[in-house]
């Protein structure tokens, strides 16, 4: 994975995991991802990328793309059922820490969600019962596999 140094910069990992707590909460509480918290975050990674890292700054760009991209053709197929914060969200982590680390977010967050909702979903088929509330935030999966990946870089 190209730009380990980059990812492991403590001008991306502090905002990243600040960024992920604040989208957890109010993914959690009010089940939205706020534009005042993604659009100046993605802004803030492209700027700081293009900056410290001018030979990289496309590696960054086109992680915002592909992830924010890849995330709004799921939300298309899927009917809705990924918001658009979810979808900003990505194409924050995608300007973080480029487009390669980005799919493997995208992974490890599916990943994740997986291990979570499918259990859940199996139980609620088996009791008979409707899972409460059909919607699941997404945020906390995201912050999961932001999280995994930054660990990931950083001991191997």
């Amino acid at each position: 994975m190209e730009g380990g140094q980059a990812v492991l910069s403590n001008f991306v990992i502090v905002p990243v995991l600040l960024v992920m707590v604040i989208a957890v909460y109010t993914d959690l509480r009010r089940r939205l991802i706020y534009d005042w918290l993604t659009l100046p975050g993605i802004a803030y990674f492209l700027i700081y990328h293009a900056f410290s890292h001018t030979d990289q700054w496309t590696m960054y760009a086109l992680g915002a793309l592909v992830t924010g991209g890849i995330s709004l053709l799921m939300a298309v197929v899927s009917n809705g059922q990924l918001g658009g914060g979810d979808i900003k969200l990505f194409a924050l982590v995608g300007a973080a820490v480029g487009w390669e680390a980005g799919l493997y977010i995208l992974c490890f967050t599916y990943l994740l969600a997986g291990l979570i909702v499918i259990p859940i979903w199996l139980a609620s088929k088996w009791s008979g019962k409707q899972a409460a509330g059909r919607e699941i935030p997404l945020a906390p999966f995201i912050a999961g596999g932001t999280s995994l990946l930054l660990m990931a870089v950083a001991f191997i």
